[in-house]
């Protein structure tokens, strides 16, 4: 807003437009005037006022109709208006609310009310333009923030003997609570996993952080899943447990060179091991959320990958994807997707195939893929 507001006073009798310019004068605020409602439309999209005072009885268009146009273009900023109007009648003031003004005044205008209306209007500009400023703002630190978790996302590394690794983290909003990781061991097994905090934005996205700083510190101290789960789990209640937030998480650790794969989870979704085309049957694995409470143990199962097979580990963001009707892609779009799919890889085209389920659809969750697959020799 200026300093001094500029307000507009669109009026066509020449006797209320020079007392109501007189008086704003009077307190210190920059007036320009109109005399019909077309003048009056086309000064308020060139001049953009803090304020405008709208007469509704003028010739050419009325101050309805000019109020109608203003409230509809979506160029134009946020622009308070008061309509003026010569009947006290309750369907009149009703009208003038109803096409998109802000407040009204009736003729002959009061000076106390006049200026006291004109200070409310702007004071409620001011707030709103406030707002706005600091919504800007708060894009600006999000968009940084979504730079900063990228940062996150490790660099995939080339594995031996035909074996292969690929992932993705689509975060619903500027940044997400989804997390995943591949981290290379000392013994040419690699540890890889997805992760799921609970909640989005900012606070799930700063505890993500935190949980994947704790894992890649465990990871080269504990040789055992379920102790290195034990350790995170009891961290993470300390850290998250009076605020309420917990964590799921599936990790695998993979051996290249003999497709060895051991696999645990806490609370998370179980993966997809993909056989010959179709989902095959996983071990049970038991494990409670992280971070609801301390001393949980962790159960940790074996498989082996064979050439031709996948293991896809995911989170709740594919399964609970919404389209524009509101509908879940769900359990059974999943499974139909890989029996209709050739593969392997099927994470990357199972990442198009839930866009294209939720088309228009705003994204409703943070959504993670990762893959770990072996080519036919």
């Amino acid at each position: 807003m200026r300093t001094p507001p500029l307000i507009l006073i669109v009026e066509d009798n020449p006797a209320s437009l020079d007392i109501m310019q007189m008086r704003l004068t009077a307190n210190n605020y920059d007036v320009i005037t109109a005399t019909d409602g077309e003048e009056g439309l086309a000064m308020a999209r060139e001049k953009q006022p803090d304020l405008i005072l709208l007469d509704i009885m003028m010739p050419k268009m009325d101050g309805l109709e000019v109020c109608r146009r203003l409230k509809k273009d979506p160029s134009l900023p946020f622009m308070p208006t008061i309509m003026v109007t010569a009947k006290a009648d309750s369907k009149d003031v009703v009208a003038g609310l109803e096409a998109g003004g802000d407040e009204y005044l009736t003729k002959p205008v009061d000076h106390a009310a006049l200026v006291a209306r004109v200070k409310s209007m702007l004071r409620i500009k001011e707030l709103h333009d406030t707002v706005l400023e600091q919504s800007a703002q708060l894009k600006i630190q999000l968009k940084t923030a979504t730079k900063i978790q990228s940062l996150f996302w490790p660099k995939i590394p080339a594995l031996k003997a035909n074996a292969h690794i690929w992932a993705v983290s689509v975060p619903a909003t500027y940044v997400g609570g989804d997390l995943y990781d591949v981290i290379p061991l000392p013994d040419d097994s690699l540890l890889a996993y997805v992760a799921d905090v609970s909640g989005k934005g900012v606070p799930a996205a700063l505890i993500m952080a935190a949980l994947s700083t704790k894992i890649r510190s465990e990871a080269f101290l504990q040789d055992d899943m379920n102790k290195l789960l034990q350790t995170v789990n009891n961290s993470m209640y300390s850290l998250t447990s009076e605020e309420g937030f917990f964590a799921t998480i599936v990790l695998a650790r993979y051996w290249p060179s003999s497709g060895k794969m051991q696999l645990i989870r806490a609370g998370h979704l179980n993966p997809l091991w993909i056989v010959h085309g179709s989902i095959g049957s996983l071990p049970p694995l038991e494990g409670m959320s992280l971070g609801v409470t301390p001393q949980v143990n962790y159960e940790e199962k074996e498989i082996f990958l064979s050439p031709g097979e996948s293991v896809l580990l995911f989170s709740d963001g594919i399964l609970e994807a919404e389209n524009v009707n509101h509908e879940l892609f769900g359990n059974d779009r999943l499974a139909g997707y890989i029996k209709d799919t050739k593969g392997p890889p099927w994470g990357k085209g199972l990442l198009d195939t839930v866009n294209a389920w939720r088309g228009d659809a705003e994204a409703n969750d943070d959504l993670t893929i990762l893959e770990i697959w072996r080519y036919q020799k």
